[in-house]
């Protein structure tokens, strides 16, 4: 099963340039370190291109469409229009997101949820 590995060690990377100035071919290094010969290219591509041994940071995914400003300016959008559409949402806000991603905004990031023909805050209250 594949799944999340985790980067190569700082220490480890070290060692692998190390050997890799001295002369050891990418195969040898591979079989003494036992990584796969593709991991050994990496760190060595890595330490040349960049001089450093630090793995790239991990991915922490996409980018939030909205940043805090256009998330103020959605809100006052919703608030001064609480019968728009999302269409209509979308369009004033000039983000190029789907519909679905703009829902999502609404209801996770800002509170809202439609009630009939209109956007209104979430309740807050819990039910007893």
């Amino acid at each position: 099963m594949l799944g999340y590995m985790r980067p190569t060690s700082t220490d480890l990377r070290r060692r692998v340039v190390r050997a890799r100035q001295e002369g050891w071919s990418l195969g040898r290094i591979a079989e003494h370190y036992r990584l796969p010969k593709s991991t050994v290219q990496h760190v060595v591509d890595h330490f040349r291109s960049t001089g450093g041994l630090e793995p790239h940071p991990q991915n922490a995914g996409r980018k939030p469409a909205f940043d805090a400003a256009a998330l103020r300016r959605l809100e006052q959008d919703v608030l001064a229009h609480p019968d728009a559409t999302l269409e209509e949402l979308r369009r004033r806000s000039g983000k190029q997101v789907s519909l679905v991603a703009l829902h999502h905004t609404l209801r996770n990031k800002l509170g809202f949820t439609r009630k009939k023909s209109l956007y209104v805050r979430a309740n807050s209250g819990g039910r007893t």
